[in-house]
């Protein structure tokens, strides 16, 4: 019996096989030749990231590519957001911590469902925070993928550059936004309880500010811009801590999976 392709291992592609032969991008087809040792005959499930695992075997390994094949119909995950959707489009706004601390929060943050994560700049981040070159966005975003595949998901959920609050409030086209303060009256849970659905155009968005907090400024401005507040406890939380429980709180209230739907990959021949 054939294994099932949803068991396979995970690697992203860089020519689907709708684009053509399908090839693993660069260093995923490296870490699977070298590392992994993969051979003629093998089984693998090729990402695009928005949606689609393609099943593939390995047809050739030779010192410098893998030669791959379809081997099925795609796989195709439902959207955040979209109809039949396990879960909204959740958008965490956050002023990263240092170092290996933001890459572990954004593998959390992967693994709990969240489908983008916004970088802040705000007035009193420091500066590791504030000098986020392209080469450490580059770093998060890989860890996102590899977070992506170990989660077995198929939407890649997104990275985006840096912005500030004045940036954040600008694009205005957040569902609703939550501004997470220690002191709110209101818990987190009781706010997503009545928040509507959040999709890619219009994302449910909890924003995390810097350890020293926002400026009064900035609270100033996300509250003119309608966002709501809330807490998540009693105590004041790190960074990461406060961005990963918020992301849980979402999940675990906003979580549907209808009775006809009891897994989000199906096979399709489109």
């Amino acid at each position: 019996m054939a294994p099932d392709p949803s068991e396979a291992r995970r690697f992203f592609l860089e020519v689907t096989p709708e684009q053509g032969a399908p090839r693993l991008v660069e260093d995923d087809e490296e870490h699977a030749r070298r590392v992994l040792r993969v051979a003629a005959g093998d089984r693998l499930l090729g990402l695009d990231g928005l949606g689609s695992a393609w099943p593939l075997r390995v047809e050739r390994v030779t010192r410098s590519a893998l030669d791959l094949a379809p081997d099925g119909p795609p796989l195709r995950e439902v959207e955040p957001g979209a109809p039949l959707a396990a879960l909204p489009w959740i958008e965490i706004a956050v002023c990263l911590p240092r170092g290996a601390r933001a890459e572990d929060m954004l593998d959390r943050l992967v693994q709990l469902g969240v489908a983008a994560v916004q970088p802040l700049i705000a007035e009193r981040t420091q500066g590791f925070a504030r000098e986020l070159s392209r080469a450490r966005l580059d770093r998060l975003k890989r860890v996102a993928r590899e977070a992506c595949k170990q989660s077995r998901r198929s939407w890649l959920p997104s990275v985006h550059d840096p912005l500030s609050i004045a940036e954040l409030v600008a694009l205005r086209e957040a569902t609703a936004t939550c501004l997470l303060a220690p002191d709110a009256p209101r818990r987190l849970l009781d706010w997503a309880a009545g928040a509507p659905n959040g999709t890619r155009r219009s994302p449910l968005r909890l924003v995390v500010g810097p350890e020293a907090g926002f400026t009064e400024q900035e609270e100033r401005e996300l509250a003119d811009s309608g966002a709501a507040t809330a807490c998540l406890g009693p105590h004041v939380l790190r960074i990461e801590t406060a961005a990963e429980a918020a992301a849980a709180g979402m999940v675990q209230a906003l979580f549907r999976r209808p009775a006809d739907h009891q897994v989000n990959l199906s096979r399709s021949d489109t």
